[in-house]
């Protein structure tokens, strides 16, 4: 055993008698929930499936800033879907109020690790004995409390907040911080203090024998300086490394697990010294530090929120808070929307940027009673259809969240679920074929959803012949109209999108089925487009998503131009590499290869 180990046994601590007058300090104010609003189990939530299909990761880890040990709060935060106003304009003002105060999230980020050491140490409430060590790291605790309430509070004094979280927690440390208890505790805490200081070194005297021998020892004073000069001696005696090694042992202990008598005298010695501020701290044992240390990974997320947003609006694209809609209305509404997992790719060099402000492609995104509910996305290969349809999936998850969304305005009503559909690799489920599974999936889909619902489909119904697949899709279309959710059902089949009216006319429902495509131009004179927008030589992709009827044009050619697999240069290649000799004239292009 050496000097440095705590003492093993406790202190018995007397009854909390006469403690200050007040009631118990109460947890603190959140950031995230309104009073009388708490988290609570039930929530609709993103399945796991939804969360790859939309790319969640990369904006989960913006929001935590890499940090692992943030995730399961971000995670929760996002996947929640929360459909109450008030909990999601709570937080929208809350965050509106720290974009707008530099020196109010500077504050906040310099409070954050004090807030985050309020969780470590002791619980609250003590029990019939503590250790020495459990006494002292009870008094720091309390004392970075009484010091974190303080600078908080005036902290959220000196700030121009508007936001009821703000200034909730405003008013409750008002009330925390005049409490009797408080007070009590903020005037006996630096006496409590200079107590413990006075143990800063100890003296202990060794008696020697005629021979040089040590035959006992005592502890002689206890002083709150520290020793100086000990290496320098005991390297001149023992040279260098003596200190470290010591002398030698002063007892020497047979039995097993038997206490060293200078350590337990020394024990003895400290329990004596720290009793009165163990029972000084029993008429404390009710302050709560949690109420407090709760507020910090509420505090970093938004803080994170805040990086978020100005992440995004540094890179020169546009992000806004969100108008909160009805959820019976059914709307969502971007004007210049995008995807916001792919933009967070292109800032920070991963993704291809395209020729646009920001290096992102906006598109407008309007689900509503006029112009559409329920949309056939079609278009070319690499056209933008799944970026597009993800982006609407993610800025609900944010919008739902409480927080701004990627877009120049936004109007949206919460969802109570966001149910998609993305192509997966065949065989997956228990022998199923691909048709079986989607098809299978497709039915949960519609077991759950409501009119309430997002619905986001990709390429689904693609494993059977293009007959087979545009009965199916018809039909399925059809539901999403009878069902009324605002939907998206991407697709290459252009028969299916030129049959929107037919199915408007004949399917009742009040959700309207329109019909998106993603725009595809000739190339502008002078103009040098990146490669993954080229189509081949007469075409480009803009990635622009329009509504409108389908193309009803292939782009297979310009594409087999553009990979050197047409029949033209496939005969080129083989001649050259002398397979063929000669062959056959070129048949007439069709029509249709655009």
């Amino acid at each position: 055993m050496t000097a440095s180990q705590p003492a093993t046994r406790s202190i018995e601590l007397p009854p909390a008698t006469g403690a200050a007058p007040g009631t118990p300090i109460a947890p603190g104010a959140s950031l995230l929930w309104p009073p009388g609003r708490p988290p609570s189990p039930g929530r609709a939530r993103l399945e796991g499936a939804t969360s790859a299909d939309l790319d969640l990761p990369d904006v989960i880890r913006a929001l935590t800033n890499n940090d692992r040990n943030r995730e399961a709060l971000v995670v929760g935060l996002l996947s929640e879907l929360c459909t109450d106003p008030e909990v999601i304009r709570y937080r929208q003002d809350v965050l509106a109020d720290l974009l707008d105060d530099s020196r109010l999230r500077t504050a906040l980020h310099d409070l954050a690790p004090d807030l985050h050491l309020l969780s470590q140490g002791p619980g609250p409430r003590l029990r019939h004995a503590w250790s020495v060590a459990h006494v002292a790291h009870r008094l720091e605790q309390l004392e970075r409390y009484v010091e974190v309430a303080l600078r908080l509070r005036q902290t959220l004094e000196d700030a121009p907040a508007r936001s009821a979280a703000l200034l909730g927690l405003r008013a409750h440390l008002e009330v925390v911080t005049t409490a009797p208890q408080f007070r009590a505790l903020q005037e006996e805490a630096p006496a409590l203090r200079a107590v413990l200081d006075r143990v800063g070194s100890l003296t202990i005297g060794i008696n020697l024998t005629r021979d040089l021998l040590p035959e006992g020892a005592t502890i002689l004073s206890i002083s709150p300086d520290k020793v100086e000069g000990r290496a320098p001696l005991l390297e001149r005696l023992l040279g260098r490394g003596g200190a470290e090694r010591g002398l030698a042992p002063l007892y020497d202990v047979d039995v097993a697990n038997a206490e060293n008598p200078l350590f337990r005298d020394l024990r003895k010695l400290l329990e004596a010294v720290v009793a009165p501020v163990a029972g000084a701290l029993g008429r404390y044992a009710e302050v709560n530090a949690a109420g407090l240390s709760a507020l910090e990974p509420e505090i970093v997320f938004l803080l994170n929120a805040v990086a978020f947003v100005q992440r995004l609006s540094g890179a020169g694209l546009p992000v806004c808070r969100p108008e909160l809609a009805p959820a019976d209305e059914r709307v969502t509404i971007l004007e210049e929307g995008y995807n916001v997992s792919l933009a967070l790719r292109v800032v920070a060099g991963q993704a291809p940027a395209a020729d646009a402000p920001g290096g992102v492609v906006t598109n407008a995104v309007a689900f509503d009673g006029i112009q559409g509910r329920v949309w056939i996305l079609t278009g070319p290969n690499r056209g933008g259809k799944t970026t597009y349809t993800r982006a609407v999936g993610l800025a609900q998850v944010l919008f739902q969240a409480g927080l701004h969304v990627p877009a120049l305005a936004a109007r949206l009503s919460p969802a109570d679920a966001i149910f998609t559909h993305f192509p997966v690799a065949e065989g997956t489920g228990r022998g199923l074929g691909r048709l079986d599974e989607e098809a299978a999936r497709l039915g949960q889909i519609f077991q759950q959803a409501t009119s309430r619902s997002v619905i986001l489909l990709n390429e689904v119904l693609a494993g059977t012949s293009a007959i087979e697949a545009l009965g199916l899709a018809f039909d399925a279309v059809r539901g999403l109209r009878l069902l009324g959710a605002r939907a998206i059902y991407t697709t290459h089949l252009h028969e299916l999108a030129a049959r929107v009216e037919e199915i408007n006319v004949g399917t009742p429902g009040d959700a309207l089925v329109g019909s998106l495509v993603a725009d595809v131009a000739g190339p502008e004179a002078g103009s040098a487009p990146s490669e993954p927008a080229v189509i081949g030589p007469r075409h480009r992709r803009t990635f622009r998503i329009l509504p409108g009827p389908p193309r009803n044009v292939s782009y297979a050619s310009e594409i087999a131009e553009q990979h050197g697999i047409s029949y033209a240069q496939l005969l080129d290649l083989l001649r050259r590499r002398g397979i063929l000799g000669g062959a056959p004239p070129l048949p007439p292009a069709s029509a249709g290869s655009g």
